[in-house]
C-alpha cells in the first residue's frame, strides 16, 4: 500500500463533493418536476367552484328546456285537436249558412 499525501485525499474529496453536488442538483430538479406534475394533476377550490357553477347552469338549462319547448312548440296531438276543432266549427258554420239560405229561399 502506497502512502497517500494529504493533497491526494483532498483532491479525491473535492471530486466526491462535486459529484454529490451534481446528484443533489439533479435530485432537486426531479423533485421540482414531481411537484409541478402533482400540481398540474390537482385543481384548486376556485377552479372546482367555477366548473361546478358551469355544470349547475347546464343542468338548469336542461331542466328548463322541455317546459320551454312544450310552451313554444305544438305537438302532433295538439295540432290534430286544433284541426279537428276547426273542421267541426267550419262544418257548423257551413250548415248554418246552408239552412239559412234554404229558409230564406223557401219563405221569400
Amino acid at each position: 500500500m502506497t502512502p497517500s499525501s494529504l493533497l491526494d485525499i483532498e483532491s479525491g474529496r473535492s471530486e466526491d463533493d462535486s459529484l454529490r453536488l451534481r446528484e443533489t442538483i439533479v435530485t432537486v430538479a426531479e423533485l421540482a418536476m414531481s411537484v409541478e406534475v402533482i400540481k398540474s394533476n390537482y385543481v384548486t377550490k376556485e377552479e372546482l367552484a367555477i366548473v361546478s357553477g358551469k355544470i349547475d347552469l347546464v343542468a338548469n338549462n336542461l331542466q328548463a328546456f322541455p317546459a320551454h319547448a312544450y310552451q313554444t312548440f305544438a305537438t302532433k296531438a295538439d295540432l290534430a285537436d286544433a284541426v279537428t276543432a276547426l273542421t267541426w266549427r267550419f262544418i257548423g258554420f257551413a250548415a248554418i249558412l246552408l239552412s239559412g239560405g234554404f229558409a230564406l229561399g223557401r219563405y221569400l
